[in-house]
């Protein structure tokens, strides 16, 4: 077992924590009220390419934003393998960019993200954390950061569980014993907590982590929610009361990875004047395009440097003009007015992408237009300007998706136009669902449903296999269901864990409404695990209460599956009528070689009609692939699921 350190509760000093990743006095003349200030490479999707994740360090320098954090959540030495050593290529070219940001008088930290496998009891993967940081430390790392967001609340193994009481006090055991290791060397840590934000979690969890770890290991907080509106040092002084230190702002702006349809090219805004002196620093969470993410990160530069005097909109017609000259502002300008807008808002081109059954084209159609005119004359005038071609040749993709969209759209048979507006014809979702078969009963067996209409779940893309199939009925009082699931040995997990491995998800609109594109706290989340090879067939029944901004993200999300983390994280017991369909449901299912068989009891509310997602995750050939009834298929957008309609009709 390894001894968590003693740590009395109390606020550290601002200058501790400036001289955290560089000498107080000099972080404070470099940034002002700010301590650390910088970038954090920590958006989902694909990493920067090398050549743009030096770019970004060479234009940190010139900008002066003092920290790099590495921490790419889709780099899999950073997440799921962090236990691995990199490969020979892989290590080189992180040598490379320590070097560089060395050279661009920039503090490289290195993260590692190991929370959602690590057995924190276990001192051999302590052994392999450490290790894995000593080969960082050998190309002159001396600062590390260890992330412990987007990860299950709770203590999940075994050992832990014995162990230790709490998910806090195993992490103040981790962390602790990490910052000892690495502080001995002159080494140091930042740590992001599994809270991290105001929007959801547990503040006990915090209390325990603030009075536990050690006063030097800053903590990384997102603000109000995981993408903030507003930051104010009032907020700020807050959070730092329960944590026991002032924190350290993950600012997830201009961050598009819950967006990738389209860019954040708008100024840092709404980041109060005295924020500096509540916090220890800010780092800024960029998008997937580096080079776009350069003209925010330019005004974050020019906020930090002297917050009192920012003003937004000539921050960043000065950064324009410096990073591609001084003709370049008027060709960006529809660009800047298409996508200058916040995560809160509502863009232009958003229906596009987040489906909704009636919407506006003529105001996406123009902007799009006037997006291709521009591209072409940036085009023009970007010969010999190579820091204008490396952002031409990221809002192209942008641009081409947008309009191919709009075609897709325009051209769909799925589509109607009316007068002023384009509607989808919710017909082709549509369900009737007739008698279910006199005989029938709950067990597995689906012998009864032989005679039904079986209906075939789509194929997505490429996707290899033999299509789900279901049968519906109803006795008036319950809707039945037969499924019948073919692929590889059903790869089943349970308890919060049903939705990372095979499983039929069902989710039941709490109202009838078809516009709405947002999953409400009263929606119910149905997932049901494939029978083990016990027999055992299990379900688990929820609702998620995850606040507006993840509500929308988790809106956006085509196929989408519900995670351990978002389970974890979001979960509720249902209430209200649909907790009575919750308790009252009936599930059997039976293996099979290739595959299971189930079915499926649920108790009907009033009326003749509701709506569902009805979706089916299979693993074929190794490759797990989803499934759905609904030709839009967004779980967690209600606009898309199938409308059903109970009739009278015989259903067999």
């Amino acid at each position: 077992m390894i001894t968590a350190l003693p740590v009395a509760r109390r606020l550290v000093s601002s200058c501790v924590l400036l001289s955290l990743l560089a000498g107080c006095g000099e972080s404070q003349t470099q940034s002002g009220a700010f301590g650390q200030t910088g970038v954090v490479e920590g958006f989902y999707g694909s990493p920067w390419s090398h050549q743009d994740r030096l770019d970004v360090l060479r234009f940190m320098g010139r900008v002066g934003l003092t920290t790099y954090y590495y921490a790419p959540k889709d780099d899999p030495y950073h997440r799921q393998r962090w236990r691995e050593p990199y490969s020979p290529m892989e290590f080189t070219l992180l040598e490379q960019a320590v070097r560089t940001a060395d050279s661009s008088g920039v503090t490289f930290v290195y993260a590692i993200s190991p929370g959602g496998s690590m057995v924190y009891a276990d001192s051999g993967d302590f052994q392999l954390l450490a290790g894995k940081l000593n080969t960082v430390w050998a190309l002159g790392v001396r600062h590390f950061a260890l992330f412990l967001d987007d990860v299950p609340p709770n203590l999940q193994h075994e050992a832990d569980k014995q162990a230790f009481t709490s998910l806090a006090e195993a992490h103040v055991q981790l962390i602790n014993h990490l910052h000892e290791d690495l502080a001995g060397r002159g080494g140091t840590l930042t740590v992001t907590p599994t809270t991290y934000t105001n929007a959801w979690g547990d503040r006990e969890y915090l209390r325990q982590l603030g009075e536990g770890v050690h006063e030097d290991v800053p903590f990384f907080w997102t603000g109000i929610d995981v993408a903030a509106p507003e930051i104010t040092a009032e907020q700020a002084r807050e959070w730092g009361e329960l944590i026991s230190r002032k924190p350290l702002v993950w600012d997830n702006y201009p961050v598009n990875d819950f967006a990738r349809w389209r860019l954040f090219l708008g100024p840092v805004r709404y980041r109060a004047p005295d924020l500096g002196s509540a916090v220890a620093g800010i780092v800024a969470n960029p998008m997937n395009q580096a080079h776009a993410s350069m003209l925010p990160l330019a005004t974050l530069a020019e906020y930090v440097r002297d917050p009192q005097g920012y003003d937004p909109d000539s921050a960043r017609a000065r950064a324009v003009e410096q990073l591609y000259g001084p003709d370049v502002l008027p060709l960006l300008e529809t660009f800047l007015r298409a996508y200058g807008d916040y995560a809160w808002h509502n863009n232009v081109f958003e229906r596009l992408f987040i489906p909704n059954n009636e919407f506006t084209l003529s105001s996406p159609i123009a902007a799009s237009l006037q997006l291709e005119r521009s591209l072409t004359l940036l085009d023009s005038a970007a010969a010999g300007n190579a820091e204008l071609r490396a952002l031409i040749e990221e809002l192209r993709p942008i641009v081409e998706r947008t309009s191919r969209r709009i075609g897709s759209v325009t051209r769909s048979a799925a589509y109607v136009r009316t007068v002023r507006e384009i509607a989808y014809r919710a017909e082709l979702d549509r369900i009737t669902v007739g008698r279910a078969p006199a005989s029938v009963t709950v067990d597995g067996d689906p012998q009864e449903w032989a005679q039904a209409d079986w209906q075939l779940f789509i194929r997505p893309g490429s996707a290899q296999g033999t299509l789900p199939q279901v049968a519906l009925g109803h006795d008036g009082g319950h809707l039945y269901m037969a499924l019948e699931v073919r692929g590889d040995p059903p790869q089943v997990e349970s308890g919060n864990r049903i939705g990372e491995g095979d499983h039929f998800a069902l989710v039941v609109q709490s109202d009838t409404a078809s516009g709405r594109t947002e999953l409400d706290r009263n929606d119910l989340i149905l997932l049901f695990a494939p029978p083990a090879e016990s027999g055992e067939a299990t379900v688990l029944a929820r609702s998620l209460d995850p606040g507006a901004f993840v509500a929308k993200w988790l809106g956006d999300n085509r196929r989408l599956t519900f995670s351990e983390f978002q389970i974890s994280t979001f979960g509720r017991d249902p209430v209200g009528p649909l907790s009575e369909v919750a308790q009252g449901l009936r599930y059997a299912a039976r293996r099979m070689a290739d595959g299971y068989q189930a079915e499926i009891a649920i108790p009907l509310a009033a009326g003749n009609a509701l709506r569902m997602n009805f979706t089916v995750a299979v693993t074929v050939n190794g490759s797990r692939t989803i499934y759905a009834l609904s030709r839009r298929s967004y779980a967690a957008n209600p606009a898309t699921f199938n409308e059903i309609v109970l009739s009278e009709a015989g259903g067999s």
